[in-house]
C-alpha cells in the first residue's frame, strides 16, 4: 500500500517510494561508498518524507559465486559479506529509523514476483541486456541471464517510483518500466498504473578507477588490494596505497584524458573534498605529486577513517546487526505481501 503524506485541492498527494539495492560481495571500497552509500545517506536528508527501502541483495550476489575453472566451485561467503555490508551501511550513516534496511532473501516475495514477471514478458527483453553480454561465458548460469527480472521485481514489489542508480544500471530501470507497463496493460485496466512506472535517479559522481590502472574501474574482484581503498583500511594503509598509486612521469597535477591515473586521483580528491577540479589543479599547480598524494590521503581519511572504525566495531556485534535486519525485513514483508496479494488477485490467483 502506497503511503500518502498530504491533501492538496481535494487530491491525495502520494509520497515518493525509493528502492535501492547493493550487492554483498566482500569489503566495500570508496567506489561503492561514493556510488551508492553516500547517495543513500543524502536521500535521507534531501527527501525526508519519502519512504526508503535499502536492500542488501544477497540473491543477486549469487550470480558471481558460481564458477567453473577446471572444477565446479561456489563461494559461500554470503553470511559474512551480508553482515559486513550491513555494518558498513550503519557506520556510514544509513539510519534504520529513517530507512528500511533488510536482506533480499528475507523477503520471499521478491522471488515470487520475479517468477510472475518472467511469465508476462518475452525473452527478447533480456536478450538486450548489455551487462549479460559483457559478463557471460560459456558456463554462465541461468541466474546471470535472468537476474534483471529479479531486479525489476525488487523495485515493483514496493511500487517504488524512484530508483537511484549509476549509469550502468539505467537499462535495468527501463526494463522494470517495461514490466510495470505490461502488468498494468494486462491486469490493471480499471486502475490506471496500479504499479507506478519507476524513474531512475542518476547518481552524480565521478567513476572511480583502479589505483593501479586508471583505465579500469575500481573493483573488489581485483587480485591486488593496492588497486582500491577499502572502507575498513586504517589511516596508515590508506597513506601507503595512495603514495604507491600509479601516476606518470609528467609530474603536473592536471586532468587529461591521456593521463588516466592522475586524472582519477584528482577526481577522487574532488569527491571527498567538495572542491571543483579546476580549483584542485590551481591549488597544486606548482607542487610535487607527493604533496598532492599526501593531501589526497588526508581528505579520504577525514571521511572514511571514522566509518572504518565504526564498521569494525559493529561487525563484532552480530546480534545487533541481525536484529536491525530482522526488523527491517518484517517491515518490508508487510508492504511486499500486501502489494503482491493485490497483483495476484488481479491476475486471477486464489489469494
Amino acid at each position: 500500500v502506497q503511503e500518502t503524506d498530504a491533501e492538496y485541492m481535494g487530491k491525495t498527494i502520494k509520497k515518493d517510494i525509493i528502492f535501492s539495492g547493493i550487492q554483498p560481495t566482500g569489503v566495500i571500497h570508496i567506489g561503492n561508498y561514493l556510488g551508492a552509500i553516500r547517495n543513500w545517506i543524502n536521500l535521507q536528508e534531501s527527501a525526508p518524507q519519502a519512504k526508503r527501502f535499502y536492500c542488501i541483495v544477497d540473491l543477486h550476489s549469487l550470480t558471481d559465486k558460481y564458477k567453473i575453472d577446471h572444477q565446479v566451485s561456489f563461494d559461500n561467503s554470503t553470511y559474512k559479506d551480508c553482515l559486513t555490508l550491513a555494518a558498513t551501511l550503519l557506520a556510514s550513516g544509513v539510519d534504520p529509523k529513517k530507512s528500511t534496511i533488510f536482506i533480499q532473501s528475507h523477503v520471499p516475495q521478491h522471488t515470487e514476483l520475479s517468477w510472475i514477471l518472467s511469465c508476462i514478458g518475452p525473452m527478447s527483453w533480456l536478450n538486450k541486456m548489455t551487462q549479460y553480454k559483457d559478463k557471460k561465458t560459456k558456463n554462465s548460469s541461468l541466474g546471470l541471464y535472468a537476474y534483471p527480472t529479479l531486479m525489476a521485481a525488487d523495485v515493483l514489489l514496493y511500487k517504488a517510483n524512484k530508483v537511484p542508480v549509476g549509469e550502468d544500471q539505467i537499462q535495468h530501470v527501463e526494463l522494470a518500466r517495461d514490466y510495470a507497463q505490461r502488468f498494468n496493460s494486462l491486469f490493471a485496466k480499471k486502475e490506471e498504473n496500479l504499479i507506478p512506472l519507476p524513474m531512475y535517479i542518476q547518481t552524480n559522481h565521478s567513476r572511480i578507477m583502479s589505483l593501479r590502472d586508471g583505465t579500469k574501474k575500481m573493483s573488489k574482484s581485483d587480485p591486488s588490494d593496492h588497486s582500491r581503498i577499502n572502507i575498513t583500511d586504517d589511516p596508515e594503509l590508506i597513506y601507503n596505497k595512495i603514495r604507491k598509486a600509479k601516476t606518470d612521469s609528467i609530474g603536473t597535477i592536471q586532468c587529461d584524458q591521456m593521463r588516466p591515473e592522475i586524472t582519477n586521483l584528482i577526481k577522487i580528491y574532488a569527491e571527498f573534498s567538495g572542491m571543483r577540479i579546476p580549483e584542485i589543479e590551481n591549488k597544486y599547480r606548482n607542487k610535487e605529486t607527493t604533496v598532492f598524494k599526501d593531501d589526497l590521503a588526508k581528505v579520504i581519511i577525514d571521511t572514511i577513517g571514522v566509518i572504518g572504525y565504526k564498521t569494525l566495531d559493529l561487525i563484532e556485534d552480530e546480534d545487533k546487526l541481525k536484529n536491525i535486519l530482522k526488523e527491517g525485513a518484517a517491515e518490508a514483508r508487510e508492504v511486499a505481501q500486501a502489494n503482491i496479494d493485490e497483483m495476484k488477485r488481479l491476475m486471477g490467483f486464489v489469494v
